[in-house]
């Protein structure tokens, strides 16, 4: 039976001298940041706004295999508002030296406790780009309004990474 089996099987029509063309495409999906803004996080700007800024290092990104690799990156940031105030997400891939590499501006618009908005925004990082993730060590959030935040609300955000690699 096991003879007949081997004879039957499918791998007849496999070429296995092509064994060098062949290329793995895996992805990654990474968590990136996290957190709820309340109006106790905000601080004051000079102008009159208020401000609110996390920052967290990407650490897997400090690999010369995952570097050299890289091809592709999208980042996810869904958002939920429930302050009555306008606010513009800015975000910053940063390099060691905190040099910026990537801007991302994402404008929020005021929402209620009765009526959050959400905003769900992808930015994609295209192979002729893609040198500025493979510089980037750092993820820098900054939450602005040109007002005073005056109400109790909220600000979620969730975010995701999404890496394409080829590996040859």
């Amino acid at each position: 039976m096991t003879l007949l089996l081997l004879h039957f099987s499918c791998v007849k029509d496999v070429d296995l001298d092509q064994y060098e063309e062949i290329v793995l495409t895996p992805e990654a999906a990474i968590d990136l940041i996290f957190f709820t803004v309340t109006n106790d996080d905000f601080s004051s700007t000079s102008g009159g706004g208020t401000t609110a800024r996390d920052e967290t290092r990407l650490d897997f990104l400090d690999d010369d295999y995952i570097q050299n690799n890289l091809v592709r990156a999208d980042f996810n940031f869904r958002f939920a508002n429930t302050f009555q105030n306008q606010l513009t997400a800015t975000i910053r891939l940063l390099s060691p030296s905190n040099s910026v590499q990537h801007t991302i501006v994402i404008p929020i618009p005021a929402g209620s406790s009765d009526q959050p908005v959400t905003v769900d925004y992808t930015e994609t990082i295209s192979q002729g780009q893609i040198s500025r993730v493979r510089r980037s060590i750092k993820l820098s959030v900054e939450i602005s309004s040109p007002d005073p935040i005056l109400d109790e609300g909220a600000l979620q955000l969730e975010s995701k990474g999404f890496y394409y690699f080829e590996f040859e």
